[in-house]
């Protein structure tokens, strides 16, 4: 079980960093965090709270997203600490079963998805902007024989927990008929990388869930004694 959701997150990590420009992660507007947890949801919404000591971050999200977790083992990959994976599953979508049902050799997902990563830098004294362009370059080797467009590659004005973020939005084909669309943040805090990564099938259903994941990155707050 760990494993297949080890390779799960990798891949998930891998395939969202290829974008279309969505601009709501680097609007004007401030979203504010300070409340911890209680920006974007009522209590009366049918949300979950994800408190997680390994990731480090704590966040609402809505209770029909089918939540993995697991922890790695430090031998196996030492500079990873918490990771934490969502299948997105909307009120019409009950019928699908989840991505860990994939068939070898489908080439889709099931469900889109949204995975957050944290891990121990490899890096000592890099800005945000610094880690981005590695990552940047990262993707575009990855990439480079599936068509990548990375459309966003910048700050954003928004922060998370007071943190600065960095978003790469991004498509790729893997064939004549698949197309994937993803986005992923970066944040430094401390001696820790927090890597947010979305990816959708299709770019209708990649659009559909972001006003969703806009409101579960306003409730997250960090939780763990790293140090600003």
């Amino acid at each position: 079980m760990q494993v297949n959701l080890m390779i799960k997150l990798i891949g998930s990590c891998v395939f969202l960093v290829t974008g279309i420009s969505f601009t709501f992660f680097s609007q004007p507007e401030v979203l504010s965090t300070s409340s911890h947890g209680s920006a974007g949801f009522s209590s009366s919404s049918p949300y979950e709270t994800f408190d997680g000591t390994n990731l480090g971050l704590s966040f609402q999200y809505p209770a029909n997203w089918i939540m993995f977790e697991a922890g790695f083992d430090p031998v196996f990959i030492k500079d990873f600490e918490g990771v934490v994976s969502f299948d997105i599953v909307n009120d019409n979508d009950h019928s699908k079963q989840g991505n860990e049902g994939i068939l070898a050799g489908d080439s889709g997902l099931v469900n889109p998805n949204l995975s957050i990563v944290s891990l121990r830098s490899p890096y000592h004294n890099l800005t945000l902007k610094e880690y981005a362009e590695i990552r940047s370059y990262d993707f575009r080797q990855l990439f480079s024989d599936y068509y990548l467009h990375m459309t966003e590659n910048s700050q954003s004005n928004e922060t998370i927990d007071g943190y600065p973020y960095w978003v790469l939005d991004y498509s790729f084909r893997i064939d004549d008929n698949t197309n994937r669309y993803g986005m992923s943040i970066l944040l430094i805090r401390g001696e820790k990388v927090y890597e947010i990564s979305y990816i959708a099938d299709s770019y209708e259903e990649f659009i559909r869930n972001l006003e969703e994941i806009r409101k579960v990155i306003k409730t997250m707050y960090f939780v763990d004694s790293t140090n600003q």
